[in-house]
C-alpha cells in the first residue's frame, strides 16, 4: 500500500491567515499548494513546487519566449 504524504501542522497570526484565505478565493489554488511553494522556494527546493506552479512558470516564459520572437 502507497503511504500518503507527511502531514505538518503549524500555527499562524491570524493576519497570515487572512492573508492565505484570501490569496486561495483570488487565485483557485488550494492552501497546501501555497504553502508548498512557499516552502519550496525559500528553501531553494524548486523540484518539490507543486505541478500548478512548475506548470504557471512554465507558461511565464513561454510568453516571454513568444513576445521575443515577435519583437524581432
Amino acid at each position: 500500500m502507497a503511504m500518503g504524504k507527511p502531514q505538518l501542522v503549524v500555527r499562524i497570526p491570524p493576519s497570515l491567515l487572512s492573508d492565505l484565505n484570501g490569496y486561495v478565493e483570488t487565485t483557485g489554488i488550494s492552501k497546501t499548494d501555497v504553502v508548498v511553494c512557499a516552502i519550496a522556494q525559500y528553501l531553494g527546493s524548486t523540484e518539490n513546487l507543486p505541478l500548478t506552479q512548475r506548470m504557471a512558470e512554465l507558461e511565464f516564459k513561454v510568453l516571454k519566449l513568444e513576445a521575443l520572437v515577435k519583437a524581432n
